[in-house]
């Protein structure tokens, strides 16, 4: 490395003394750099500036950039001059990995912890994931749209609703696009959108947010192996991007192997009834999984997994009931494998028989004549179709091997949490 000059700015993490020699540990926006002063070297005045410094303060160095052998980088910044731009109160909570907050302290002073090198990894790992699945999906050739947030009916029907007026009316915040993304795919052929969904659900447990974000993915003439084919293929893809922009990140994190599966599997609704039966649990046939059976089931798997059909009772009115048995209909969910593995989407194929969708809609307690529009579409020549929409958050928690999904939300929504 030839010296060069450089000018950079970042927070004071230590000031460090020893004799005439102080260093500075800097936490740039992208890194921790060394800025070494030396007494002898530099101005009165500088040498005393350095003497004031305290943590956090964010100041401007503009120097000389050489070769160190003690520096984590292997590099230091001798100073020609350093300018305080921003003094600092002492942090409330511990920024540099010695004592570590309980989470309601770090959510109060969420836009404090999100300097710290943890956090800051997570949603450099979270920027890289979204990326890849605009690429990948684009690759595939899906367009990207976008859809409204604020809608007149409910997508799923049910109360996890947040109800909002809109110019003397009763409206709401999307629990998802599906809806939408349905009507754009007899245009387009293959959707996806990537967008905020709210569920007013008051659960309060490692998966669930009231905030949260989704890839909504929709496509024309595909089957049930297509789906489950395309989500793999996805989240590998996400996986090998992460391993490729964000090693820095992944080591921060304590993640020394993560790779992508070879393959996956799929266990039919019936065998992981038999199977949570097997270990304890008092669950029927036509039960949904609670949090405790989910985590016992993702327990039992090393890769991801797909359940792909469900009871009929516990679907959404848009999904196809199976011709044979009307028990069960054609909802596909994937789950992630393991310690941190949550569900991570729920897709499959759409009911394209506006008949058949009313018909759904009664037995579910729905008012069809609230989903007119949409009831309405499939009159025109409609193509049958099917997709899925995968949590972000629920994702990156599993593959960043987070407790809770509140880690990769910037400032996460919950039953609990509204502020900052």
């Amino acid at each position: 490395m030839s010296q060069q000059e450089v000018k950079i700015y970042g927070h004071v993490v230590t000031v460090r003394r020893k004799g005439k020699i102080a260093f500075i540990a800097l936490r740039t926006f992208d890194n921790e750099e060394q800025v070494t002063v030396k007494k002898n070297e530099v101005s009165e005045e500088l040498w005393s500036l350095v003497k004031e410094l305290g943590r956090e303060y964010f100041i401007e160095v503009i120097g000389t950039l050489v070769k160190s052998k003690i520096a984590k980088l292997g590099r230091e910044i001798l100073p020609k001059s350093i300018r305080v731009i921003s003094k600092s109160e002492p942090p409330p909570i511990d920024l540099y990995g010695k004592i570590e907050a309980e989470w309601p302290t770090r959510i109060r002073f969420r836009y404090l912890d999100i300097r710290r090198p943890k956090v800051k990894a997570i949603f450099r790992v979270r920027s890289t994931a979204m990326n890849a699945v605009r690429e990948f999906l684009k690759k595939k050739g899906f367009i990207e749209l976008t859809f409204p947030i604020i809608i007149a009916t409910a997508t799923e029907g049910g109360a996890e609703l947040f109800p909002i007026i809109y110019f003397g009316k009763e409206a709401f915040l999307a629990q998802s696009s599906q809806l939408y993304k349905q009507s754009a795919v007899a245009a387009f052929g293959k959707v996806f959108s990537i967008a905020p969904s709210f569920r007013a659900e008051k659960s309060r447990t490692r998966k669930h947010l009231t905030e949260f974000w989704q890839i909504d993915v929709e496509a024309a003439l595909t089957s049930k192996k297509d789906l489950m084919d395309l989500q793999f293929r996805l989240v590998n893809y996400i996986i090998e991007k992460i391993l490729e922009e964000n090693e820095k990140d992944l080591k921060i994190l304590g993640i020394d192997k993560l790779e992508p599966w070879d393959y996956y599997e799929v266990i039919n609704y019936d065998e992981v009834i038999d199977l949570l039966r097997r270990k304890g649990f008092d669950i029927k046939w036509g039960d949904d999984f609670g949090a405790d059976e989910e985590r016992a089931l993702v327990k039992e798997f090393e890769v991801p997994f797909f359940i792909p059909q469900f009871p009929s009772s516990i679907t959404a009115f848009y999904y196809m009931v199976d011709e044979k048995d009307p028990r069960k209909a054609h909802r596909i969910d994937m789950m992630g494998p393991g310690e941190y593995g949550v569900e991570w989407s729920s897709g499959g194929l759409r009911e394209h028989n506006p008949k058949r969708l009313k018909k759904r809609m009664l037995e579910l307690g729905l008012k069809p004549e609230s989903f007119e529009w949409y009831l309405d579409m499939f009159n025109y020549g409609f193509p049958p179709h099917g997709g899925f929409g995968m949590g972000i958050e629920r994702l990156l928690q599993t593959i960043l091997r987070l407790e809770r999904i509140h880690e990769v939300s910037l400032y996460p929504r919950t039953p609990d949490i509204l502020k900052p």
